[in-house]
């Protein structure tokens, strides 16, 4: 997806516009015209620790100075997207959407994967985001403006976080340049039940498009 808030390499997903709503630097306003969730320029440094989330693996982390630089809109911010899919943390500001309040852009972001009996499971990879923030979003993000795209609740359905130890489009790269023999966790998504994966291929018009 392309727009003013840039996109995701390699992930589909709505343009973000995340942050304290505090941080205003060079005209730049996190939270308010720049997602919480994207790189900047000052950041592009990485190292690897073990993983808090997924015991065993070895996390890519990404150097913070958020507002150092400009913000980079083609690529999220791989610490900031891991903490957000994690902990729940809003997409657009940054802080813990509550369960009441708690949004997702299933049929503008994410995808299918196949699982061991041959069904398929919605998997998003966009952190949650409250409300206020979902209708900020659908103001100033020109995908989901042109799509009349509409925040769904969270489901109350069970979800799991679930690594990527495979490169990421956009990633090969920097996958390059690291240690050989590690089970690197690169990104995450999140996996949902059958029920709301069937609610999400319903709003897609039983398009099933795979998780990339």
């Amino acid at each position: 997806m392309t727009g003013s808030f840039g996109r995701p390499t390699g992930q589909k997903t709505p343009e973000n516009m995340a942050g304290n709503g505090s941080s205003h630097m060079g005209g730049w306003a996190i939270g308010k015209n720049v997602p919480w969730s994207v790189s900047w320029s000052g950041e592009q440094t990485y190292e690897l620790q073990l993983s808090e989330d997924f015991p065993g693996l070895v996390d890519l982390v990404q150097l913070q100075r958020q507002g150092e630089g400009a913000p980079r809109f083609s690529a999220l911010h791989v610490s900031r997207h891991r903490i957000g899919m994690v902990s729940h943390k809003c997409h657009v500001c940054g802080k813990t959407t509550p369960r009441g309040d708690r949004y997702i852009f299933p049929k503008e972001s994410g995808g299918f994967v196949v699982m061991p009996d041959e069904s398929r499971r919605y998997a998003g990879n966009v952190p949650p985001v409250h409300l206020s923030c979902a209708r900020r979003a659908q103001k100033l993000c020109p995908h989901l403006s042109s799509a009349y795209a509409q925040p769904i609740a969270f489901p109350s359905e069970e979800s799991r976080l679930i690594e990527r130890t495979d490169p990421v489009p956009g990633m090969e790269a920097l996958a390059s340049t690291l240690p050989q023999g590690l089970r690197i966790v690169f990104t995450c998504y999140r996996l949902y039940g059958p029920r709301f994966s069937k609610r999400v291929a319903q709003l897609r018009g039983g398009e099933m498009t795979m998780l990339t």
